[in-house]
């Protein structure tokens, strides 16, 4: 993989995990080169797994800042993931939480992980960095939906603030930012991209960003009802 910028700890974890896990082939249509900012379907971290273990290029993947953070990722586990979401007792949540925060914390720093900083002046600087990433050629993934936790494979309501990317690249490069929907298939075993979606020259952007929201929207659902995991 000659663009691979994954560090040794990711990489060794994701070679390991590819022995035991089941492959999944990755289609993408050939008109579609990096940089690009493919946008996914979360359910409950199938989604960011099956990608980051099977896709053929690197991916800067947008990841909530706490699970980047040790001590942070332990708070997280601990008070809210293992306690409130699933029903642990606490002090056992605290035992697991630790060296569950330090494994999570290495492996995602190793991922080259972009931190996303939600509700905070500091997401700047997640769009800072990401649009130096793209203009390095390296493609970003992001999983936008708000019910992260939720298995369907229905893609429903997604955080828009990912299309907010679209000004700082602009404003950077003068070019729009490539966005292409990509779903992971449980039942086909196989990741598929759409074609790419781009902002028009000349609209109104927070007219436009309704827009783009939709066709992404639209292509994630239509990918999944295409692979046979939605049958509506």
């Amino acid at each position: 993989m000659k663009d691979n910028f994954y560090g040794t700890f990711f990489r060794c974890v994701q070679f390991i995990v590819r022995m035991i896990y089941p492959t999944y082939h990755v289609q993408i249509p050939k008109n579609i080169n990096g940089p690009v900012v493919y946008i996914s379907h979360h359910q409950n971290t199938f989604g960011p797994f099956v990608t980051m273990l099977w896709f053929p290029k690197s991916l800067h993947a947008w990841i909530l800042h706490v699970f980047l953070d040790q001590a942070a990722c332990y708070t997280q586990y601990a008070e809210y993931t293992f306690t409130k979401r699933n029903g642990m007792n606490k002090y056992l949540a605290k035992i697991c939480a630790l060296p569950l925060s330090y494994l999570i914390a290495k492996l995602l720093h190793s991922s080259r992980g972009i931190p996303v900083y939600r509700g905070s002046r500091q997401i700047l600087q997640t769009f800072t960095q990401s649009v130096a990433a793209l203009q390095t050629g390296k493609s970003i993934v992001i999983f936008p939906d708000i019910a992260y936790n939720d298995t369907s494979s229905r893609t429903k309501a997604m955080y828009e603030g990912f299309l907010y990317l679209e000004k700082y690249y602009y404003k950077a490069t003068g070019q729009h930012v490539c966005f292409v929907p990509l779903y992971a298939s449980k039942s086909k075993k196989v990741i598929l991209a759409d074609q790419p979606i781009y902002f028009r020259d000349g609209q109104d952007f927070n007219e436009e960003r309704k827009i783009v929201y939709q066709k992404i929207h639209t292509q994630l659902n239509q990918l999944a009802k295409n692979s046979g995991d939605l049958n509506e």
